[in-house]
This record gives structure tokens, C-alpha cells and sequence, in this order.
């Protein structure tokens, strides 16, 4: 149990903040000194949180406190100053003429943390990147983590914290976490509306939240939502820690034992496991790793041949070393992973067991008047989200070799989000990106930041107020198949044809090719392996 749960804390996150009146080509050059050069920085930087690793690189930040509907405190850091504040570009911002900085927030994905946006050098990272073109950069914190382990009412080592602090999964996440977030940004800085960044599980919690009616008047303060590797649909992963912790019936059964609830609690969400890996790296670093820490050496060849087999991501979600800079492996295990509940995984769990997006299934039976899913939902069985009442113009950016966020439940997202006029505004594949790169990748710089910056700045300086911004994009109809299409206005799943793969038209197309390779999806041969041994130690 233990073994299969550290898989699926390995395998989502290293995820856990981006914008343009200064090049991004600017930008590189500025940070090519030694202040920032990866042999002075990587051994202290092992060593920091986010809020030290931004000031670090001589940026300027706040701490923030955000309380929820339900209780939880969030830390909040907001990027306030950047090394070149005198710089008069670098004061005009990305909205000329606007005197205004606008606020962005970004949300990282499954255990993991804000840090994920600022840990590689200025020019790689994509938090100090936007605070570097003038955007107000806000990193968000979801329950749980090391920075968002604080309650109003209950407090910790105490039995009602042990069991009740980590009741949440990310529904919660979304229908408290998202809105308290983005209702506190929009109090400090004035701004009527904000944009926003998610990767992985920060991505599916804003999915969630702005289908759900009772979050319509929060989705219209939300001028644009780029979606790195983005998740809703999950149950065609080819993780094989994914599969087990979803086929692995007596592995799920035993993690909801509560006895058992609180021990996987306080290992994972209190730190001690975070810990124990952290005094593990030396040594994963010189013999599984091949001495990750240094730029060359003996143990090079192996490391790499350990990652670009696609066994690190095949297990747990780890990139190969194709985008990643080999020096800094270090300082990414020094942040993950992070902190969350047992209750989150057990949910990922179900979603790729179900192929559902909705929400936690807190118990079914044959009698829906006894149901706890009665109880909490009015219905024997947990409501889906509706993503046909999503309303927020949506940029999807997502990888070929992401055995997370696999192409065949992207392709599915992508048309149901395409069947909401103004809704999907891009959706674009790139050829070797998997998983984490959009966080960790040393080349984000050139490969996708450019066409990010581009829609942020689109929809964040749009003059015109939010409702105005979405009836236009409503105005410009359904995406259509024309697949020739080359303008990044035109909202077209035509785009997603040219940027990835071919033959989408509709939410209906994905579920019957879904259906067509049901009796072999290829990625998923380790389902029948679990499935099997679950017979056997069931029994």
C-alpha cells in the first residue's frame, strides 16, 4: 500500500507562477551573469523556500495569509519588484497606457507547490518571467502543502486536526481554495478581473469550479485560463502508479481505513516523507540518479538512459532529460513532493478508475436512501462536473509524451470544451513536452512561453470590461474543422488539428474512438497485471 501510494505522489506533481512590454528575448539576455549562474545558485537553492528562491534572484516579494469559506489558511506570495524596477520598459508593463500592473495567478498541480514557477534561473521560470514583462504575479497555495497547513479552528496535534484538517480533496480545492484565492487578488489590487495559469491538478480545480453555477459571477472575473498540461478526464493515463492506485481495489480499500488515513496523513501532508526524500538526495543523486548533481561526470550516461527510457515517467510521471537542466535535479527534489491528503489521491484514484470528471464518490450502494452519496449529494452517485456551463476563454497547451495528461483525455476536453462558443480559444500539442516540463523545462523560454505571453497579454489588456471581452468571443461561434487555419484569433479547433493531432470535431467523435480502442488502449497494459493481483490478494 505504502509503495503504491508513494508512486502516485511521485507521479502528478513537481508541478506547484507568467506575461509584455519587454522582450522575452530581453529577458534572456539580461540574466547572463554570474548572479544567476546555475554553479553558484544550485547548492543554495536546495536549501530555500519559494519566498527565498524569488529573493534570491533579487526580485522583490510579499507574503500572503488567505482564509477560506471553510476555515483553511492559504499562503499566498505575490512578486512585487524585479531587478530592473528602473527599467522604463519594465515600468510600462504589458498594457501600455493602462498605468496599471494586471494581475495574474498562478496554481500549481498535484503535490506539489508555488515554487514550482521559480525554480530554475529568471529567464526559464515562468513566475519571474511575468513579473520581468510587468504582470502582478500572485502564486497560489492549495490545502495542504507545506504553505497551507493552517486552520482558524483547528490546530495541529490535536485528534480533530489529525482527521479533520485533511478531509479535503480537490474538489475542495476548487469550490473554496480557487474562489478565496482569486476574490483576496482581486480585494488587494483593485482590479476588477484577473488571469489565470494552472498546471495539472491547478488546471482541473478551475475547471471544476467555473462549471459550477454557483461560481458563474467568479468565472466572469476570469479573463483567460492557460492550461498547461491540462486534466479533467483521467482515465486513459498511461501512469503505471495512476493505474495501480485506481485498479488496485484491496490498495484503495485499505488507504480509507481511518487508523491508517492518519499515519499516510501525516507522512505525506505533514512533511516527514517530503523530509526523508530530501536526506535521500545525495544518495539518489550518486547511484539511481547518476550523480544528478553535476553537470557532467561518470554517472551521466546512466542517468540519462534512466530518464529518456520513459521509465521514470512510466512509473511516476518524471520528465526524461530532453528539456531539463541535469544540475537542478536537486533543488527539484529539495520542493517535492509536497504536502496533501490521502482523501486527493483516493480521488484521482476513482476518476481514472470512472473516466469521470466529478466529484468525490464518498459511497455507493444498492439502496440510495442509505447512500452517503445520498446524504452529501441528494443522488446514490456523485454529480459530474458540466463543463458545458464553462464560460472562460481557454487556452490549452499540453505534451505528447505526458503520461498524465494523455492525448486521448486532452482530445476529449477539447471537445467538450469546443461545443461552448468563445470557450476554447487555442488548444495546441507540443511534439516532446511531457508532464512536468511546463514547470521545470530549461527551454519554455523558446517553445511555448512566446504563445502564452501572446494570449495573455490578448485578453488581459482587452479594454473592455469581462462581460464585453466574452460575448465577442461568444460572438465569433463554434470552433469549426477548417484545419487550415493559421490566425490565433480565429476560434477554431482547426488550431488543434494543425498544432497536434487530427480527426477532432466533437466531444462525441473522442467518446467513439474512446470506445473503438477500449478492448486495447495502448499505454495501459499494466491495468490487467493490477487487476489480476487484486484477484489474487482480495481473495
Amino acid at each position: 500500500v505504502l509503495c503504491t501510494v508513494l508512486c502516485v505522489m511521485l507521479l502528478f506533481g513537481l508541478s506547484g507562477c507568467l506575461g509584455q512590454s519587454l522582450s522575452l528575448s530581453d529577458i534572456a539576455k539580461r540574466y547572463d551573469d554570474g548572479r544567476t549562474d546555475p554553479i553558484m545558485t544550485k547548492d543554495k537553492d536546495v536549501g530555500r523556500d519559494a519566498y527565498e528562491l524569488i529573493v534570491s534572484k533579487g526580485y522583490r516579494a510579499e507574503r500572503h495569509s488567505v482564509k477560506t469559506e471553510d476555515g483553511y489558511i492559504l499562503g499566498m506570495i505575490r512578486i512585487v519588484g524585479t531587478p530592473n524596477d528602473d527599467d522604463d520598459k519594465g515600468e510600462e508593463g504589458p498594457c501600455p497606457g493602462s498605468g496599471r500592473k494586471p494581475p495574474v495567478l498562478l496554481q500549481h498541480g498535484l503535490i506539489d507547490s508555488c515554487a514550482t514557477w521559480v525554480m530554475n534561473m529568471p529567464n526559464q521560470s515562468l513566475g519571474f518571467v511575468l513579473a520581468d514583462l510587468g504582470y502582478d504575479v500572485w502564486l497560489g497555495n492549495n490545502r495542504g502543502n507545506s504553505y497551507s497547513q493552517k486552520h482558524e479552528s483547528l490546530e495541529e496535534g490535536f485528534d480533530a486536526w489529525e482527521k479533520d484538517f485533511w478531509d479535503f480533496s480537490w474538489q475542495e480545492m476548487a469550490e473554496y481554495d480557487l474562489p478565496a484565492e482569486i476574490n483576496y487578488i482581486l480585494e488587494e489590487t483593485g482590479s476588477d478581473h484577473i488571469s489565470y495559469i494552472g498546471h495539472s491538478q491547478g488546471t482541473t480545480q478551475a475547471f471544476a469550479a467555473f462549471s459550477l453555477p454557483e461560481f458563474r459571477d467568479l468565472a466572469r472575473k476570469v479573463r483567460v485560463h492557460i492550461a498547461l498540461a491540462p486534466v479533467a478526464y483521467v482515465g486513459n493515463t498511461e501512469s503505471l502508479g495512476f493505474q495501480a492506485a485506481a485498479h488496485l481495489d484491496v490498495a484503495r480499500n485499505l488507504a480509507q481505513i481511518p487508523e491508517l488515513q492518519v499515519f499516510m496523513n501525516q507522512l505525506l501532508g505533514t512533511g516527514t516523507g517530503a523530509d526523508l526524500l530530501k536526506s535521500l538526495i545525495p544518495t539518489l543523486c550518486d547511484t539511481l540518479l547518476g550523480d544528478c548533481d553535476k553537470e557532467t561526470g561518470g554517472g551521466e550516461e546512466f542517468h540519462d538512459g534512466l530518464f529518456n527510457s520513459g521509465m521514470m515517467g512510466s512509473l511516476f510521471g518524471l520528465p526524461d532529460m530532453k528539456h531539463l537542466n541535469q544540475s537542478r535535479i536537486p533543488v527539484y527534489l529539495a520542493h517535492m513532493p509536497e504536502g496533501t491528503s490521502i482523501r486527493n489521491l483516493i480521488h484521482w484514484s476513482q476518476a481514472v478508475k470512472s473516466k469521470k470528471f466529478r466529484k468525490f464518490d464518498v459511497g455507493s450502494c444498492p439502496s440510495t436512501e442509505t447512500c452517503p452519496n445520498t446524504y452529501k449529494y441528494g443522488q446514490g452517485y456523485p454529480p459530474d462536473y458540466d463543463l458545458s456551463n464553462y464560460r472562460v476563454p481557454s487556452v490549452l497547451i499540453s505534451g505528447s509524451k505526458d503520461p498524465i495528461s494523455n492525448r486521448k483525455d486532452v482530445r476529449k476536453l477539447v471537445g467538450e470544451l469546443a461545443e461552448t462558443p468563445g470557450v476554447l480559444v487555442r488548444s495546441k500539442e507540443l511534439s516532446s513536452y511531457d508532464h512536468n516540463d511546463f514547470t521545470i523545462s530549461i527551454d519554455g523560454n523558446e517553445i511555448f512561453f512566446p504563445l502564452l505571453v501572446d494570449y495573455l497579454e490578448e485578453y488581459t489588456c482587452d479594454p473592455r470590461d469581462q462581460t464585453e471581452v466574452m460575448e465577442a468571443s461568444e460572438a465569433r461561434g463554434k470552433p469549426n474543422a477548417d484545419a487550415n487555419s493559421k490566425d490565433k484569433n480565429n476560434f477554431s479547433i482547426g488550431a488543434f488539428v494543425e498544432d497536434s493531432v487530427s480527426g477532432i470535431a466533437s466531444a462525441a467523435s473522442v467518446e467513439a474512438e474512446a470506445e473503438a480502442e477500449a478492448a486495447s488502449p495502448p499505454g495501459r497494459l499494466g491495468i490487467p497485471l493490477f487487476k489480476f493481483l487484486d484477484e489474487h490478494l482480495g481473495g
